[in-house]
């Protein structure tokens, strides 16, 4: 009996091992199905995910090229933390990501673009490498990150990535990127203050006046500083590490001493130029009062001290807004306009004939004692700002007292028509558009630095850029009100660095 039993669960066994085989091998088959199925999906993956972190790694290698070049960019330094120039990076640069990291190695190659002023047609100028002596105004960086394992990294291999920057360069004045200082012509050929071949010429290289050259040139582009010294830009090396400016020892000899260069000293009478009524450079110090005067009236030569008031191709000069505003400011009673940064409200001809038709901004009056005439000189409003805001505030004068005693003040017409401008009369509270709120930094830069009428209008010179130009006879803008906007024609004794851009801007893969 119980031997039956076993051979009967013998068979039983053996039979359900028949049944369960073809089961198994159907779960294997499907498995294998399956497998076959996802491997194309897991390499893709896989492959994707090694693109992914390989595309990242290039861009992480660009971008590093980016953070050395601004680096050194920085770093090209004096001992005392001014820019010097002949210590700016190359123009390429290469290297790699982590020197310290694993076997496959990223590396980055970097372009970088120097450019100086622009042309007469507003485009930047390129400079060629090695960097010539010249002023730099930006610089485009041109990063490509890769593998360095598969060749030199540049911008049209593949499997590498690129970023590109723009940089801007600062410099001790934004708003100063220099400017032709030209002689008055009766003629349309003008001469200009000229720094000769050198971009830094050496100490006691006389000063020249040349024909005017078009569209500028960096050997005519001068910038008048708040020291009231006159300044070859991008004359700055390692010598000279404040620029190269005209200079006269004191006492000086009409007609004979020579201007020349010399390394800039600021506030030293040998090298502060006042700017007079008459649009003459008058030497500071004690002695005979002497300007700057070309040797030779009319013709190519060199720089003089000699008689004031030598009248045209001989000491009246007419600086370009770029060369600057010198020691002009709200401080010394000035208005001074951003756009065109060299001139100031003026009371036409002082006045005369009474009363003067329209205002315009005439060249800024210098004097290193502050003694500046008074058709530029200005008792203005406090400033409207965040800490002195305008509710309560009425509009107020800005007024100033003539050679005869009587305040004459500033007065708007009213009217943003054609031909209709801003004049003095005589200060009274029965006038009307005398009233005027000035604002200083107000948080915005659209609202900041105007100064608006009682009618809501902001006081703006005509825009020299435009044609035909609405100008006084000496080429200097009338005085309107206009709609207010954001335009720098509309702001007045704003800092120098009000549109200062970022260092570093518009960065974006290519």
């Amino acid at each position: 009996m119980t031997h039956r039993v076993r051979r009967a669960v013998s068979r039983l066994g053996a039979g359900s091992d028949r049944g369960s085989l073809p089961m198994a091998m159907l779960v294997i088959l499907v498995g294998m199905l399956l497998s076959a199925a996802i491997t194309p999906v897991v390499v893709n993956q896989v492959t994707e995910t090694r693109t992914v972190a390989g595309r990242t790694q290039e861009m992480q290698a660009a971008q590093a090229g980016i953070d050395v070049a601004l680096g050194q960019i920085r770093a090209a330094t004096n001992a005392g933390g001014a820019g010097l120039f002949e210590n700016l990076p190359p123009c390429v640069l290469t290297g790699a990501m982590d020197a310290s990291g694993p076997a496959e190695q990223w590396g980055y190659r970097v372009a970088i673009t120097y450019y100086t002023f622009p042309d007469a047609n507003d485009v930047p100028q390129p400079l060629t490498c090695p960097l010539p002596d010249v002023p730099i105004i930006t610089a485009t960086l041109t990063a490509t990150g890769g593998r360095l394992s598969a060749g030199p990294v540049t911008e049209d291999r593949s499997g590498t990535r690129t970023l590109e920057a723009t940089y801007t360069f600062r410099t001790s004045n934004e708003n100063i990127t220099g400017g032709a200082i030209p002689l008055a012509s009766t003629t349309p050929a003008q001469l200009c203050m000229d720094g000769g071949a050198s971009a830094s010429p050496a100490d006691n290289t006389p000063v020249w006046m040349r024909w005017c050259k078009p569209g500028g040139s960096s050997e005519q582009r001068f910038a008048y500083t708040k020291d009231l010294n006159i300044k070859l830009v991008g004359s700055e090396t390692s010598s000279a590490p404040d620029g190269m400016c005209l200079d006269a020892p004191v006492p000086r000899v009409s007609g004979t001493t020579p201007i020349l260069f010399q390394k800039c000293l600021g506030l030293q009478p040998r090298q502060q130029w006042g700017l007079d009524d008459g649009s003459n450079f008058v030497g500071a110090g004690t002695g005979p009062r002497v300007c700057l005067n070309v040797r030779v009236r009319g013709d190519e030569s060199e720089l003089i001290a000699g008689a004031c008031g030598s009248g045209d191709n001989a000491s009246t000069f007419r600086p370009q807004p770029e060369a600057g505003a010198g020691m002009a400011s709200l401080d010394m009673g000035q208005l001074v306009n951003f756009k065109q940064f060299s001139r100031c409200l003026d009371v036409t001809n002082f006045n005369r004939p009474q009363p003067a038709t329209y205002m315009i901004v005439w060249f800024c009056k210098q004097d290193p004692n502050g003694n500046i005439a008074w058709n530029q000189k200005w008792n203005i409003p406090a400033q409207i700002t965040p800490d002195t805001p305008p509710v309560g505030r009425t509009p107020d004068k800005i007024w100033t007292t003539d050679e005869h005693g009587v305040r004459q003040c500033l007065r708007s017409p009213g009217s943003t028509a054609a031909n209709v401008y801003v004049t003095v009369t005589p200060c009274s509270g029965a006038v009307s558009g005398q009233g005027w709120m000035v604002y200083g930094d107000t948080g915005s830069y659209a609202t900041s630095y105007r100064i608006v009428d009682s009618f809501g209008y902001c006081l703006t010179p005509t825009d020299l850029t435009v044609t035909p130009r609405d100008t006084h006879t000496d080429g200097t803008a009338k005085v309107k009100v206009a709609v207010c906007t954001k335009s720098d024609l509309q702001k007045w004794n704003a800092p120098p660095d009000l549109t200062e851009p970022l260092a570093l801007t518009d960065t974006k893969e290519k």
